[in-house]
């Protein structure tokens, strides 16, 4: 492990060989683990069971907890504050807190920009500006004011987790471990487009919720909207969901946004059930939140009942969702890093 470390980021047995390193005894590792992500606490010199000269020591070498992290805050009227991060490496990226009553949600980003280049997206507009680390990550939850109110995570913000599986899976240890932030694994939930090699590894051992981005049940439609398709097939994509089921408490879940004109047909709400038959999941209609990257329309009242009419005719279950930040520029499909 190197000098000059940031600490958020490690798991424990880094910490561990962190001290290690430096000559000190490796069991603290486990205590100053917990302190950083269990208790979250701003500063080291708040950590009352280690030896004084230890914890002044790390902190000499290696930074205080939250000494490398910039942001902005952008509260809205609907109770969700947007988060824009800006790091040492020049990277700009997202996070939102959104207030419903006893459900706390935190969405973060896994990228700076996205690669994926999804029509309807923002973020995909100002395509790709590097992967983060599994320390930025997690230190979107850990550095706001309302890190202790958080008991939901959604992994959703700006890039394409499976595009950086090995910095989001260790950041997904780090929440879940019982030394990390301890949030339980039903309580997190990861959002893809179905990147095919890395949802096999996750649904071989699956640390959180899935949600799968589907948008359209037509190949040929899904690859305009979605580039990925390409790579990544709906259709394999389902075989793969089908080979290894997700098991309770766990869920399954589906992203669709609802395209004004484009994709609420009763062709499409009969191709989805044909599609997803065998599997137990969940579907997420998100009506699409206008911004200046893209000219698609938001779904009438009309359209969005008589499609979810249709879906339920067809024994698909479903929830219509409402984005949160749409005020402050953070609602679903809106992230950009932009002040």
């Amino acid at each position: 492990m190197q000098r000059g470390t940031n600490l958020i980021g490690l798991n424990v047995d880094e910490i561990t060989d962190l001290l290690i390193s430096a000559g000190f005894n490796g069991s603290y590792g486990n205590k100053i683990s917990r302190w950083i992500y269990r208790k979250q606490v701003e500063s080291l010199n708040e950590i009352n069971d280690i030896p004084k000269r230890i914890v002044n020591e790390i902190t000499d070498l290696n930074g205080d907890i939250l000494s490398d992290i910039a942001f902005n805050r952008f509260p809205g009227a609907d109770g969700s504050v947007r988060y824009l991060f800006t790091n040492a490496e020049g990277q700009n990226y997202e996070s939102i807190f959104m207030d419903n009553g006893k459900r706390k949600t935190l969405c973060v980003s896994t990228q700076a920009g996205c690669r994926m280049g999804c029509k309807f997206c923002m973020t995909g507009s100002i395509g790709f500006r590097g992967n983060l680390s599994a320390g930025r990550i997690v230190e979107q939850l850990l550095a706001i004011p309302e890190r202790k109110q958080v008991n939901r995570l959604v992994i959703m913000g700006m890039g394409e987790p499976f595009d950086n599986y090995d910095e989001v899976t260790k950041a997904l240890d780090i929440f879940t471990a019982d030394w990390g932030t301890a949030l339980g694994k039903s309580n997190i939930t990861l959002s893809t487009v179905g990147i095919l090699n890395g949802l096999e590894r996750f649904l071989k051992e699956p640390k959180c919720n899935l949600a799968i981005s589907l948008h359209s049940p037509f190949p040929d439609e899904r690859a305009h909207l979605l580039p990925s398709e390409h790579k990544n097939p709906i259709n394999k994509v389902v075989a793969l969901l089908k080979r290894y089921p997700i098991g309770k408490p766990l869920r399954l879940s589906f992203e669709y946004v609802a395209l004004g004109g484009v994709n609420l047909s009763h062709e499409h709400a009969k191709a989805i059930a044909e599609l997803l038959k065998g599997l137990k999941y969940h579907i997420n209609i998100i009506p699409w939140n206008e911004h200046s990257a893209a000219n698609y329309s938001q779904p009438t009242s009309e359209e969005l009942n008589n499609f979810t009419r249709l879906l339920n005719q067809y024994g698909v279950p479903l929830t219509i969702r409402q984005s949160k930040g749409n005020e402050v520029g953070a609602a679903c499909g809106q992230m950009a890093g932009k002040n």
